[in-house]
């Protein structure tokens, strides 16, 4: 008899949603992990490997980790800022607001407080079910705000798909602008961050950020001669406008095709406003989408979903940090996505349009594709993450199915998972066989104090900012809003 072959973890009786290439999913089914690897998986009666460590999900959800597709690390200072501006019924005057303050804030922001506040943010995706995340950092006023948000990533053991961005148009005050070659500077001393695990890109955010069109190639070509990523941040809230006044009639993704910046595969972030024929730009140059449903409440435009996969497009999906949603939760993002295309379908038919056929709409199969393969390829990590395959990196969550909520669903569990999963079912989290998360607390941080070390940087942050006004605080001895705290 053949002994079984032996691995360092091997998760059995588990319910494997593996994203392989016919979305097999083995119902009461194992994950043999070695070496940072995917050594084998399949349904238990093939089973031939032990483990040194064990784990018996018990029928829970194994799963891809899923990748946070658009995000802006430090902006976890800004958790409860939308309670303070809401409604926001003009988003180009509220994004002005909202950057006024945020480099009032990064004035004050070293590497100590960046580092406390990311890793902060990093706890909470871990804890949610995110092996990965984006970052697009812009508010350069101090050089080293970046160092400790990225290396607050790295000690996280996430995988980064890290951007920073040099702007220098009047989007943004003075003190954060800088010229292209100073900017690339810093991005070639950043690339001490690359890793196994974190790819260093740069960005400008989007073209009303630079003052010089021909900055956007000059930064393009830059972080390409040194072997960096680059990506655009591909959202254009003037719907035109702002285009026109350069002198350009066409759509965004047009405009930067103009400037070479397609040439070669980039991540393209939100994808606001694309007209349908910019999508198929998009997919002709390798272009990584991902999109941010929640943002797309605010202006009630929705996402029309539709015209994605009518392209076999699975573009990814992101939060954009907790100043546009409080909620990092990836299962309240999946939701967000399918309500936010049924808002972009009514539109559409309101003004006479035809409704998409049932095969382009989301369902709850699609926004999970989304939430790990789409937003894998936009990360540019799917060749080793996204799915659970023999050969591809063991970036895995475990999500229990125990839970009220899941009762009389056995056999739908994956409308479950998407409709009524939360974060506080993830009890197990790999990246690259790294044990982060166990029965849902971290292996690596002491809880307690990466919350109280990040409350104290941002309380810290907001009073020597001078914003105390500015964000919403409800303290003893305060009246606000008719009501009274003491």
């Amino acid at each position: 008899m053949t002994p079984p072959a032996l691995v360092d973890t091997l998760v059995l009786n588990a319910y494997v949603v593996t994203m392989d290439a016919e979305r097999t999913v083995f119902t009461q089914g194992y994950v043999a992990i070695d070496q940072g690897r995917i050594t084998a998986t399949g349904p238990m009666h093939a089973l031939a490997h032990a483990g040194q460590t064990t784990i018996d999900a018990c029928g829970a959800i194994v799963m891809p980790g899923m990748a946070n597709g658009h995000n802006h690390l430090i902006q976890n200072i800004f958790r409860g800022y939308n309670d303070q501006r809401w409604p926001v019924l003009d988003i180009p005057a509220a994004v002005r607001s909202l950057i006024t303050e945020l480099f009032a804030l990064g004035a004050v922001m070293d590497a100590e407080r960046s580092y406390a506040i990311v890793r902060l943010h990093a706890l909470d995706m871990l804890k949610s079910g995110y092996t990965a995340t984006h970052d697009e950092h812009f508010t350069n006023v101090r050089a080293d705000s970046v160092d400790g948000s990225w290396q607050a990533i790295a000690d996280s053991g996430m995988r980064g798909f890290l951007c920073r961005c040099i702007v220098n148009s009047d989007k943004v005050p003075q003190a954060g602008h800088e010229t292209v070659d100073r900017g690339l500077a810093e991005l070639e001393r950043l690339m001490a961050y690359e890793s196994a695990r974190i790819r260093v890109a740069a960005s400008f955010v989007n073209y009303s950020f630079v003052e010089d069109p021909e900055d956007m190639r000059q930064i393009c070509r830059g972080a390409r001669a040194i072997g960096a990523g680059f990506g655009v941040d591909m959202t254009d809230n003037s719907r035109g406008a702002g285009l026109a006044a350069r002198g350009f009639d066409g759509g965004q993704v047009a405009y930067y095709a103009q400037f070479g910046l397609l040439d070669e595969p980039i991540y393209a972030g939100k994808g606001v406003h694309l007209y349908p024929h910019e999508l198929d730009l998009l997919a002709e140059a390798d272009a990584r989408l991902a999109l941010v449903p929640m943002l797309r409440f605010f202006d009630g435009s929705g996402l029309p979903l539709h015209d994605h996969f009518a392209r076999n497009s699975i573009p990814g999906l992101g939060t954009d940090a907790p100043l546009v949603t409080d909620c990092q939760d990836p299962f309240e993002v999946m939701r967000m996505a399918i309500l936010a295309q049924n808002m972009a379908v009514k539109a559409h038919v309101a003004q006479g349009g035809q409704r998409p056929p049932r095969e382009h709409w989301a369902t709850a199969e699609r926004v999970l594709e989304m939430a790990t393969l789409g937003s894998a390829a936009a990360l540019c990590i799917d060749d080793v993450s996204g799915s659970i395959e023999p050969g591809k990196a063991a970036d895995i969550i475990v999500v229990d199915c125990g839970m009220p909520e899941f009762a009389h669903a056995a056999d739908r569990r994956i409308g479950a998972l998407v409709w009524a999963g939360r974060a506080s079912q993830v009890r197990h989290v790999f990246v690259a066989g790294d044990h982060l998360i166990a029965d849902g607390r971290s292996t690596r941080w002491n809880e307690m104090e990466v919350v109280r070390e990040g409350e104290a940087a941002i309380a810290a942050m907001i009073r020597d900012a001078g914003l105390d006004g500015a964000l919403p605080l409800r303290r003893a001895g305060q009246t606000f809003r008719g009501w009274t705290y003491r």
